[in-house]
């Protein structure tokens, strides 16, 4: 008994779908994350610019540092940084420029995010989202060979020809 009818339908353009589609996820979720973080407001009041990020991640900071063993240094640290790491880590891993390296960086941002949430008191349902997008990243790692729809697969396939 064979099993032609799935085996031979479309190659391997399943991983390199799967690929594009984990791929995108994760930088559209690291890109919007910081995003938000320059957003104030809500609705129609809603502004995106400098001068929100602070009244955005300040907060953020002290909760850490009031409800976790963390240093309130390097809370602040943490948040005066995160909301610029995110969006270029996004951008990078969205488009597919040495894409392993792009999907370390966002597995390397996801874990220093559930670092931080785990050091606070109740962290059951972030943390779980947290190791999620942990394993979202895995799976777009493993499926990088098949990265045909990435800025990588593209200029390979223009060297090769």
């Amino acid at each position: 008994m064979s099993d032609s009818s799935s085996s031979n339908c479309c190659g391997n353009s399943g991983y390199a779908f799967a690929h594009l589609l984990l791929r995108l996820w994760v930088g559209m979720r690291l890109f919007m994350a910081g995003l938000d973080k320059f957003r104030w407001g809500n609705g129609a009041t809603t502004t995106f610019g400098l001068e929100n990020y602070p009244k955005k991640t300040e907060p953020l900071a002290k909760l850490m540092a009031d409800n976790s063993f963390l240093p309130e240094a390097a809370c602040k640290g943490f948040a005066a940084s995160i909301g610029y790491v995110l969006i270029p880590v996004g951008i990078w891993v969205a488009i597919g420029i040495c894409t392993e390296f792009g999907l370390l960086a966002a597995g390397l941002v996801f874990l220093a995010l559930g670092f931080g949430l785990a050091a606070l008191p109740d962290d059951t349902e972030v943390v779980t989202n947290i190791g999620l997008s942990v394993l979202i990243v895995a799976a777009a790692l493993v499926t990088s060979k098949a990265k045909t729809f990435s800025l990588d697969g593209i200029l390979a396939r223009k060297k090769s020809a």
